[in-house]
């Protein structure tokens, strides 16, 4: 349970486990959209990744990038895997 962002308290309300089968169509979904990116990655580069990739996993830009008004000096662009509301919603409907 969340307190709020500077709590110092956090209580964990569930736990359960997700067991999906390798012939599940969501894992693979989740495998294609991973598998979509990753070839995108090799074959286009770096920066043709985008947000709007994938159904349920995205490549999106992680930190804050461009060009630091202190330096000037233009920040690295990293990316991260992100799991899609949608697909963070289809879980906790699956763990009820």
């Amino acid at each position: 349970m969340w307190h709020g962002k500077n709590s110092r308290r956090a209580e964990l309300l569930k736990v359960t486990s997700l067991d999906f089968a390798q012939d599940d169509e969501l894992i693979n979904e989740i495998k294609t959209d991973y598998d979509f990116i990753r070839n995108k990655l090799i074959t286009q580069g770096f920066e043709a990744l985008t947000g709007t990739d994938g159904k349920w996993i995205q490549a999106r830009t992680k930190g804050i990038g461009g060009i630091n008004p202190r330096t000037g000096k233009r920040r690295p662009i990293t990316r991260a895997f992100y799991a899609r509301t949608t697909l963070v919603k289809k879980i906790f409907e699956t763990a009820r």
